[in-house]
């Protein structure tokens, strides 16, 4: 994807802080994330409805006491949600974009719109090391590997 690609589509797909109103997309976009293998580096379940609405109500109401810093619903030029966006106050990016929106540079362009939007002197991404597809995509944004993160589940 050239930047004149990024120029092009980004009249057709624009980022948009997240609003109380998104609370249930996001959390459908929850339960499609938690269910695509290798999506997340972190296997968690699921949480209920209401946990995720106070999350979200908290980033909106209590920022300076949320872990993200700008949190974005990717949208088409009707506001149809297609996907999000968030970055970190450690300056970690992460994306979704819905499947029947993938494989469009969508991903790639949001990313790119948040880095805009946000721009920094360094970004980090924490990708499974199985999702080809993610990795793929952060590379093509310039990221590289930086180090390797081992996990030790203790069993209660």
């Amino acid at each position: 994807t050239t930047i004149q690609d990024l120029m092009t589509k980004s009249t057709e797909y624009k980022l948009r802080l997240v609003e109380e109103r998104d609370i249930e997309a996001l959390y459908e976009m929850l339960i499609e994330f938690i269910s695509i293998p290798n999506a997340c580096i972190h296997a968690r379940p699921l949480p209920p409805f209401e946990e995720s609405k106070k999350y979200v109500m908290k980033y909106l109401n209590d920022n300076e006491n949320h872990e993200y810093d700008k949190w974005y619903v990717v949208t088409d030029k009707n506001d149809v949600a297609l996907g999000s966006v968030y970055i970190t106050k450690k300056n970690y990016v992460n994306y979704q974009i819905l499947k029947p929106y993938q494989g469009k540079g969508i991903g790639i362009l949001a990313v790119k719109l948040l880095m805009e939007a946000n721009p920094k002197k360094r970004y980090f991404a924490v990708i499974h090391q199985k999702n080809e597809r993610s990795l793929n995509l952060i590379k093509q944004l310039g990221f590289s590997p930086k180090a390797i993160v081992f996990e030790k589940i203790v069993e209660e």
